[in-house]
């Protein structure tokens, strides 16, 4: 019999990768117009995650359905689920990272990712079982103290600000409190929950397309003019 919320999840997660690809294809779009740093991070960091979304909404849609007794390859399921994992936390630096340069200056971030994989690794191999507790709840936890940094961060540039601003503000706000929820569902083990988290993720998305599409618009007809 089919999980009807575990389906309706791997829907939202297919849903977001496609809309964060599209924010990750519009952003390099209009980086090359506009050469703005920050869409660079943005185009980088969301390829990441919109490649991450579909496979794990993939692999859940099989799971679903049982297609190819997936569920008793749990090696496939577990490395996986790892990957999306790294692929989030490798995303979500690279938008603290292009937030920190864009408000302070550059800073020598080389080491920075590799050492997160490798602990999220070094962890994970220690004991597999982990990954539906610690590590999950682990990864989790530094995406949503990475997401906070990025919305006090927007709220001293942004603050006050409405329009494009609050987009862009709002969308990483609803990014955190996805996040938030997917750390206490992870904790407490509640799937509606889950569920409510993809659904806010969903529409911090849309979000952040929309200012993307909107800055790109208005930086063309200034540059045009």
């Amino acid at each position: 019999m089919v999980d009807e919320l575990y389906l309706a999840n791997a829907a939202l997660e297919l849903a977001s990768g496609v809309v964060a690809l599209l924010v990750s294809y519009t952003a390099f779009r209009y980086n090359r117009l506009l050469r703005s740093e920050i869409l660079s991070f943005l185009s980088f960091g969301f390829m990441l995650l919109g490649v991450g979304l579909l496979a794990e909404g993939s692999l859940h849609s099989l799971i679903s359905f049982n297609i190819g007794q997936i569920l008793e390859d749990r090696a496939v399921v577990y490395v996986a689920s790892v990957i999306y994992l790294i692929l989030q936390l490798i995303a979500y630096s690279t938008f603290t990272i292009g937030y920190y340069r864009g408000s302070f200056g550059r800073v020598r971030e080389e080491g920075v990712l590799p050492a997160l994989v490798f602990i999220i690794f070094v962890h994970t191999a220690r004991n597999p079982l982990l990954l539906g507790t610690y590590v999950n709840a682990t990864v989790q936890l530094i995406v949503v103290l990475l997401l906070a940094f990025i919305v006090f961060q927007g709220l001293l540039v942004h603050g006050g600000s409405t329009g494009r601003s609050a987009l862009v503000l709002g969308g990483f706000l609803l990014i955190l409190i996805a996040h938030a929820l997917v750390l206490v569902s992870s904790l407490v083990i509640s799937p509606p929950l889950y569920l409510g988290g993809a659904l806010v993720q969903f529409a911090g998305f849309l979000s952040l397309l929309a200012y993307i599409l909107r800055s790109g618009r208005v930086g063309a007809t200034s540059t045009n003019t």
